[in-house]
């Protein structure tokens, strides 16, 4: 599998690619920072984080980040393996984060991917 190299994917003469792992793990970013609708192309393309996370508190919005993560993956990312109880929501002084444990299909290898969904300008 191959990806560009964002921001920087093209030099003067060639296009810059990331390989394998390095290329899942820039789609994974790419995929997660993408708002659904924004992309022309495929308007189905993102995760609507930002809707789940503005929504009024209550104990049942990890749940739905989990089930728009786990959704998002399974839809976009075919190269990697994971089910929802692969994906941890958990707060830290007063920041959101996401825990992604996911298996590499090429090689059955994990990796974690974290997330940091609210920042705190009090937290060090």
């Amino acid at each position: 599998m191959y990806s560009f190299a964002f921001p920087r994917m093209l030099n003067s003469t060639t296009s810059n690619l990331l390989l394998d792992k390095e290329a899942i793990r820039s789609n994974m970013i790419l995929l997660l920072s993408s708002e659904r609708d924004t992309l022309f192309g495929d308007p189905y393309y993102g995760a609507e984080l930002k809707k789940h996370i503005f929504e009024q508190s209550s104990s049942i919005i990890p749940d739905l980040l989990i089930d728009e993560l786990y959704t998002t993956i399974k839809t976009f990312m075919p190269q990697v393996y994971l089910t929802r109880k692969d994906i941890t929501v958990y707060v830290k002084k007063t920041t959101l984060f996401v825990d992604i444990h996911y298996y590499y299909i090429i090689d059955n290898t994990s990796d974690l991917f974290t997330i940091k969904l609210t920042d705190s300008s009090d937290e060090v």
